[in-house]
């Protein structure tokens, strides 16, 4: 993340020459930009000129959400350690988790829909662009989508807590608090990771 925040920088500023030596030391940011994008006459080109390093960013995000899980998967759960009961009360957990977010995403279905009906009508009789006939409609799809990633954030957040709960009280019971800890981040993680993409993505 760090190595592509640098290249963004880069391709940003251009750096200047302080003293004409030709070392690295003699380089400074002088604030002059690489790229205006006040000089691209193209809105698209424009657009996506900002959008492709957001949707970089996103990908690497959620590809590093799979990595995280795929290694909370690998830990031990309650069979490893001969106490099923603990698998049985995780599975009771996600079952229960999962029909809790069915539930809530059928009222906020609604809700979305209704509000994304009133942001359309709105933005369709006063747009913000003098003759953009379809402000309307780019204003509700872009509430939808919203929607659709912060649900999917929540439905993947989920999904990974109810699996590193189990995963962590093993590693603390056959191990030491700093195993289980070390299983608790990875999966804290994975969630934040997960968010962090998807809303990268999404905007």
């Amino acid at each position: 993340m760090r190595c592509l925040a640098g290249l963004l920088l880069l391709c940003v500023y251009t750096p200047g020459v302080e003293g004409g030596g030709s070392g690295y030391d003699t380089f400074v940011h002088d604030g002059t930009p690489a790229l205006k994008l006040t000089d691209i006459g193209d809105d698209f080109v424009r657009h996506l000129i900002c959008a492709i390093p957001l949707l970089l960013v996103g990908i690497m995000s959620l590809l590093f959400v799979l990595v995280l899980r795929s290694k909370l998967m690998s830990k031990a759960t309650g069979k490893d350690i001969q106490v099923d009961k603990l698998d049985y009360l995780a599975s009771k957990v996600k079952s229960g988790s999962i029909a809790f977010l069915t539930e809530e995403y059928k009222y906020l279905a609604v809700y979305v829909v209704i509000w994304a009906i009133v942001v359309a009508v709105l933005f369709s009789i006063v747009p913000m662009k003098k003759d953009a006939v379809d402000d309307g409609i780019r204003c509700a799809a872009c509430l939808i989508i919203g929607a659709l990633m912060s649900g999917l954030s929540g439905y993947i957040g989920m999904k990974v807590a109810t699996e590193g709960n189990v995963r962590t009280t093993v590693a603390c019971a056959r191990g030491t608090l700093n195993d289980g800890l070390q299983v608790a981040f990875t999966a804290g993680a994975a969630m934040g990771f997960g968010v962090v993409g998807l809303a990268a993505v999404g905007l």
